[in-house]
């Protein structure tokens, strides 16, 4: 029974543009955007696979309301791709030789990924022939969901292709389209503005902000709230050697002296960290490199050999950071690049929810898909 449980949600999971038939052989439709039809079974797949997500987007699915809430909000996406597609085709657009060999480069690989996922179930099952229990697996699923292989890479094709599409007239909406200088800047204002608040309340926040915007997910800091220093640290890689690091400085040989001699973390010798390395409480540094760094309680302080994953420090706290704004010309390129990028992202976003809003082009069938979560 959890065999069969697990075949059902792993085909669930990626045959989602597989159709459902019903009694005459007609595809059953949750909703029609433009040409672009959007089946029961789509909507079916896109619920079940992203069912443990819901409380996240902050969906109850234990409640009949958050069931149906949830599931008319995959529906909203799933018409958002179609009508994506649509308005791409209704432009015009279409794939060069080049484009179209990519679709069906990535559509080739996306069932190559498909049957290996079999493969990993039958080898997680334990099957001595792993090969011929995946293809009976793969056959089961495909039975389930009453399509074939040649069905699934025509759809995985077709997907691939309106992907491409889809990306290309996004290109192309998106030309020249950016903000102006002026707009930036009263952007940071505003952004310098929030982010004093936060930073002057919660300063470990800061160094949240400064991860995030590591991956493209918020703006960098642009401020720096009271209780922040300076540190700088030899890294060496034995208790040995760090002792006698200890033992030359306290005897006051130079400390950067011993850092070039000795140190073997290559940030200390780059030019961007010549200050040292910002710390504070909330920093993201090991836990004993953090540790010891907030113990040194004035700058001059130098640590006892502190070990981590990476070795062992030596490191002192070289000047205390003044609260201050970050002038916009030091975070201007990191600064105009994630707000462009969203400002892009906002502005597709609102063509395609003035697209949807066209009633002329979005149909739904509610009594085809009332049942589904229930």
């Amino acid at each position: 029974m959890k065999l069969n449980k697990t075949i059902a949600l792993v085909a669930m999971i990626l045959l989602t543009a597989v159709t459902l038939l019903g009694c005459g052989g007609t595809p059953v439709l949750a909703a029609k955007v433009g040409d672009q039809e959007i089946t029961v079974t789509q909507l079916e797949n896109s619920y079940y696979n992203s069912l443990s997500y819901a409380s996240a987007y902050g969906f109850d699915t234990a409640t009949e309301d958050g069931v149906t809430q949830f599931r008319d909000y995959l529906l909203d996406n799933l018409i958002s791709s179609a009508m994506e597609i649509y308005q791409a085709k209704l432009a015009g657009i279409t794939l060069t030789d080049e484009e179209l060999a990519a679709a069906k480069e990535t559509a080739e690989n996306n069932y190559d990924d498909t049957f290996a996922s079999f493969v990993e179930q039958a080898t997680n099952a334990g099957s001595t022939n792993a090969e011929a229990y995946a293809k009976k697996l793969f056959t089961d699923a495909l039975i389930q969901n009453k399509t074939t292989v040649k069905k699934l890479q025509a759809d995985m094709l077709e997907d691939a292709m309106n992907e491409a599409l889809v990306s290309k007239h996004r290109t192309a909406l998106l030309d020249n389209v950016k903000m102006t200088d002026e707009e930036l800047l009263a952007k940071y204002n505003e952004v310098l503005a929030d982010q004093k608040g936060i930073f002057e309340q919660n300063p470990s926040s800061y160094f949240s902000y400064q991860t995030y915007a590591q991956y493209g997910y918020n703006a960098p800091p642009l401020y720096v709230p009271n209780g922040f220093f300076r540190v700088r640290h030899i890294l060496v890689t034995d208790e040995v050697t760090a002792n006698l690091i200890k033992t030359k400085i306290d005897a006051g040989e130079d400390f950067e002296a011993l850092l070039a001699e000795y140190n073997t973390d290559p940030g200390m010798q780059s030019e961007e960290n010549a200050a040292g390395y910002l710390a504070g409480e909330g920093a993201s540094f090991v836990e004993p490199f953090l540790n010891a760094a907030l113990a040194l309680t004035k700058d001059g302080d130098v640590s006892a050999p502190v070990e981590s994953d990476f070795g062992w420090h030596i490191i002192k706290r070289v000047s205390t950071e003044p609260a201050r704004e970050i002038p916009y010309a030091e975070v201007k390129e990191t600064f105009e690049l994630y707000e462009q990028a969203l400002y892009l992202q906002q502005y597709h976003s609102d063509l395609v929810s003035g697209w949807i809003m066209d009633e002329s082009l979005v149909t739904r069938f509610p009594e085809n898909y009332a049942s589904v979560g229930k």
